[in-house]
């Protein structure tokens, strides 16, 4: 799943929600085939770059997209996550 969005200092980019190949289908090639029709998809559409999220823990993952040339923001530019939760929306909505 993916979808297209915008950042001021670099433009459009390709943002990849969600990528999972399951246990038994890995090391077919799978993963390499859908991150090759990702990039197509991105370059055909002018976007800048792709991004996505792999959690920490997640070490075979992480390797996997290094190995490819992705660059880990959090280590190479300092980049953290950050989410406000609905109750904590809805307190500064209110001014609070």
């Amino acid at each position: 799943m993916y979808y297209f969005t915008y950042d001021p200092w670099i433009g459009k980019l390709l943002y990849l929600e969600d990528f999972y190949v399951m246990e038994p289908y890995r090391g077919l090639g799978i993963g390499s085939e859908i991150l090759k029709r990702l990039s197509q998809i991105a370059i055909k559409t002018n976007c800048s770059c792709m991004h996505f999220l792999v959690v920490i823990w997640n070490k075979p993952s992480i390797e996997y997209y290094v190995r490819r040339g992705a660059l880990d923001l959090s280590t190479e530019e300092g980049w953290h996550l950050f989410r406000f939760d609905k109750e904590n929306l809805l307190r500064m909505a209110s001014g609070k």
